[in-house]
């Protein structure tokens, strides 16, 4: 019979199941926050807005080659976010430059980037308030950085749960298919 195959596949996929979903978990110690500024392009000498979302600390730091010093980030008037204001140095050379912010002491969120344009050109143009968009969990706060955190461990051990399910049904009907098909005697008698 080709059932010892078939269940040391099934009992092979469920021992490495535990493995992979360790492996996907993010680390405990990274802070689900998120960290935006705008304008995302501005020429030199222009100050840019900075938002840190979900940090605990009542004071944060905001740090760029393209400012003029680090900017300090406080609670914000109209919710929880910490804000701030930095000044793009007059020296700062055109091109991208990484902002990084800090929360109590370690990195908050992933680095975004502040792009410093040629002097006399003006900022692109940006929407001030979010474009209704529907169903509202698809868009979420986007400055010029990646927000969002993509599947975690729950969606990933269900997603490996139904591989593997996937993987013994199709094992077992094709077992089925190609077992050749044995007489019965109560219909395939002749009379």
């Amino acid at each position: 019979m080709r059932t010892r195959p078939i269940t040391k596949r099934a009992a092979g996929i469920l021992a490495v199941l535990p493995l992979v979903a360790a492996a996907s978990a993010p680390a405990p110690t990274d802070p689900p926050t998120t960290f935006t500024l705008h304008p995302a392009h501005a020429p030199p000498g222009t100050e840019v807005e900075l938002r840190l979302t979900g940090c605990p600390a009542a004071v944060a730091q905001a740090a760029s080659p393209a400012f003029v010093a680090p900017a300090t980030l406080a609670p914000a008037p109209d919710g929880p976010d910490l804000h701030g204001e930095a000044r793009l140095r007059t020296g700062a050379s055109p091109g991208p430059h990484g902002v990084t912010a800090t929360c109590e002491g370690h990195r908050a969120a992933r680095p975004v980037t502040v792009t410093v344009t040629a002097r006399g050109t003006e900022p692109a143009p940006s929407p001030t308030a979010p474009v209704s968009a529907g169903g509202g969990g698809a868009a979420g706060p986007r400055g010029d950085g990646v927000t969002g955190t993509g599947p975690g461990l729950r969606q990933a051990v269900v997603g490996l749960l139904l591989a593997a399910t996937a993987a013994l049904a199709v094992s077992l009907r094709t077992r089925t298919r190609t077992r050749p098909r044995r007489p019965r005697p109560d219909r395939d008698a002749t009379p």
